[in-house]
């Protein structure tokens, strides 16, 4: 396992206070200046500075009304965490993490899970039982999280990006096939926003050349394809728990296996590689991934919720078509899954143009929007560690990234909330169009949260 440090001169800057929406200062997130975006992009090639996604619009009255995401969580998951505090079991040497971990057994059928600290980690520990290393090339998504190439990257192999089938959010199996060299030695497939892959495919093509599938499933939790669920199809899966996903441990993630031969393999991975007889002896580098027990406690109370939230995203889905159907010249909907339960609801206009001002409309009503990811062949990370990935020419995934954004798409949202975003959204293209008055107030989920606790 070779985990290698940060290259000097690879955007890592001193992080600087960048401004929430809200007003309060992002500890995570900064740049070498966001204070000018233009010395921000400075000196990147024209490819990428080409593509690079307008400044994020702010709330006209300085606070979302409707946020993209909002975190779900029981009264159960809160009391649990009453009772680790209580008691002591914080840390994840305490029962938490077995009970959520049993539960993920149960809810995926599989024999191995291992709840983690983040999605990233976990990805980093499937690809190191993978035993990727210098010289592996490893298919991704482009239009995906940059956690799933930062794996790969830290585990000492190469991403190779993959682009998405047309119409899609995902690469298919000959969009795969296109990218693959006698060094691929694993298959990373996203089922993006919640909406399923061509797994069935991918399984047979991974098979056929003898390559580890790992399925990242950070956004599709619950998420089925002919009937069965995502993440137990390939030889790995793994998800997050952030506080945007389907489920919440604050921060978290877990890893699944079908094959419970790896059950030893990853709990010494996520672990330091500590060796159960020898305590502070370490037979191989490992990095150290595991959750912490209120993460865990909060969890565990919400994998019982998974097909209820699906169901509700269903319901959600169903709102937006509905409500958009009368622009549907002017925007396309994101494809349906199997049972259009996406993680979030994301739409595709004509241009870039378009685009951009579409969601400055919806920013002005206070109503907060996504841009699809941006590439990764395109980053900026990539071209200043020394890679000219920016040369490959993807072009559903490029396209994508100009063209499309996405709504607020939550456990919270009723009907005439979506009602309502979508009229603001005709109104941007059809002026006569009457808006029905706002039905919320900034900060409304506080109240429909705890509403749901009783």
């Amino acid at each position: 396992v070779v985990l290698r440090p940060l290259p000097s001169g690879c955007g890592f800057c001193a992080m600087t206070e960048t401004m929430q929406a809200g007003g309060t200062p992002h500890l995570y997130i900064g740049s070498s200046d966001m204070a000018d975006q233009k010395n921000v992009l400075e000196g990147l090639p024209a490819r990428i500075t080409d593509s690079c996604p307008m400044v994020e619009p702010k709330p006209t009255g300085g606070v979302w009304t409707y946020r993209v995401a909002e975190p779900f969580y029981t009264k159960q998951g809160m009391e649990n965490v009453q009772e680790a505090l209580a008691e002591g079991m914080i840390s994840s040497a305490a029962g938490w993490a077995g009970k959520l971990s049993e539960a993920l057994m149960k809810y995926y059928q599989v024999p191995v899970a291992f709840p983690t600290c983040n999605g990233m980690t976990a990805l980093m520990v499937a690809l190191c039982a993978a035993r990727i290393g210098p010289g592996d090339q490893v298919l991704v998504p482009s239009v995906t999280m940059v956690a799933v190439s930062n794996a790969v990257i830290f585990c000492g192999g190469v991403p190779v990006f993959c682009d998405n089938e047309k119409g899609g959010l995902n690469p298919g199996v000959a969009e795969y096939k296109a990218k693959a060299t006698p060094k691929t030695k694993c298959l990373i497939t996203c089922h993006t926003y919640g909406v399923g892959a061509d797994i069935v495919g991918i399984v047979e093509l991974c098979k056929a050349n003898g390559w580890i599938l790992v399925e990242d499933i950070c956004e599709a939790i619950g998420t089925k394809v002919n009937g069965q669920l995502v993440g137990t199809f390939g030889d790995m899966a793994c998800a997050s728990m952030y506080a945007n996903k389907l489920i919440t441990a604050g921060d978290g993630g877990f890893i699944i296996a079908r094959d419970a031969r790896l059950h030893d393999r990853l709990k010494s991975l996520l672990n330091h590689g500590f060796d159960p007889k020898y305590h502070f002896m370490h037979f191989e580098h490992a990095p150290n991934a595991k959750i912490n027990g209120l993460g865990a406690a909060l969890a565990v109370a919400s994998v019982a919720e998974i097909d209820n939230l699906t169901v509700h995203r269903t319901k959600v889905a169903g709102w937006y078509r509905h409500g958009l159907a009368a622009v549907a010249d002017k925007i396309t909907c994101m494809p349906p899954g199997e049972h259009d339960a996406p993680w979030v609801f994301g739409v595709e206009l004509p241009d870039r143009k378009m685009r951009d001002e579409l969601r400055e409309h919806f920013a002005a009503n206070d109503i907060e929007t996504r841009n699809y990811f941006f590439p990764l062949h395109l980053q900026p990370s990539s071209y200043l560690c020394g890679s000219r990935s920016y040369d490959i020419i993807l072009p559903v995934s490029e396209d994508q990234a100009r063209t499309s954004f996405y709504l607020p798409t939550h456990a919270y949202l009723e009907q005439s909330d979506v009602e309502y975003i979508c009229a603001v959204g005709r109104k941007f293209f059809n002026p006569d169009e009457t808006v029905p008055a706002c039905p919320r107030v900034a900060g409304w989920t506080k109240d429909a949260r705890t509403n749901s606790f009783k």
